[in-house]
């Protein structure tokens, strides 16, 4: 047997699916729940996103992100991202195009009770004039397993940010289908309120458990931001890196 051809079949086996009864219930749903003591959930992303402005007039955004993930143990999460994007904007009237950090934030997640807990972030983010300002987010979370393959997840929280005169409410609400292993079905819809910010989005996404540490998201959705409509696409992908002790056992 030729080499690459050994290469290829171990591959194969080694991102084979696992059949239903070998993932226990939502015990690995992308960015979901808690990852657990000395895990270490690693994230990233890719999303292309356009918002029209009128018949000549495009917004584009191409960016990824990545987060890492660490239980401090099963009732606290602490993480830390980024997100990189390289945008073609329209500042009055005038095309603008920059690439660079958008994003840098750090931050912790506690569990209240058996399905609520409480997240909270800082870090600092670059607006469209390339202005550096510093934020802030707070959210109340609630996740449940309604059935052994439905999720619900609610969130509802506060974001600060220092270029805007007060906070803006955000939320979120998202079914996960679990039907069948290794698919998830996820429907969500999301938003952020304020004086100066406006839009609700809603997507739908296909998740596929490669085995269950490793899972990837494609996702397309639609929104409205201040009376604008934009379409996007994003594919995100996580993997869990658990103690050799856990493997083990």
């Amino acid at each position: 047997m030729k080499k690459s051809s050994l290469t290829i079949i171990l591959l194969c086996f080694l991102v084979a699916p696992l059949k239903a009864q070998e993932i226990p219930a939502l015990v690995f749903s992308g960015g979901k729940n808690f990852v657990g003591e000395d895990v270490t959930q690693v994230e990233y992303g890719l999303n292309f996103e356009r918002q029209k402005l009128n018949i000549s007039r495009t917004n584009q955004q191409i960016s990824q992100y990545a987060l890492i993930k660490y239980g401090i143990n099963d009732n606290t999460d602490f993480s830390i991202s980024y997100n990189y994007a390289k945008v073609k904007i329209f500042v009055s009237d005038q095309l603008r195009r920059s690439n660079g950090l958008t994003n840098l934030a750090v931050g912790i997640k506690n569990k209240l009770s058996k399905n609520y807990s409480l997240k909270s972030n800082i870090g600092f983010s670059k607006n469209e004039f390339g202005e550096l300002e510093g934020g802030a987010q707070i959210f109340a979370i609630s996740e449940h397993t309604i059935d052994s393959f439905l999720g619900w997840e609610n969130n509802l929280g506060l974001n600060w940010n220092s270029g805007q005169p007060q906070a803006n409410l955000m939320y979120l609400s998202g079914l996960t289908f679990t039907i069948p292993y290794p698919l998830d079905i996820i429907l969500e819809f999301y938003g952020q309120y304020g004086e100066l910010t406006w839009n609700n989005y809603g997507n739908i996404g296909v998740g596929y458990y490669f085995n269950k540490d490793l899972m990837s998201e494609a996702y397309l959705g639609f929104g409205n931001t201040m009376k604008q409509q934009n379409t996007f696409f994003s594919l995100n992908f996580y993997w869990r890196i658990v103690p050799l002790n856990d493997n083990k056992e």
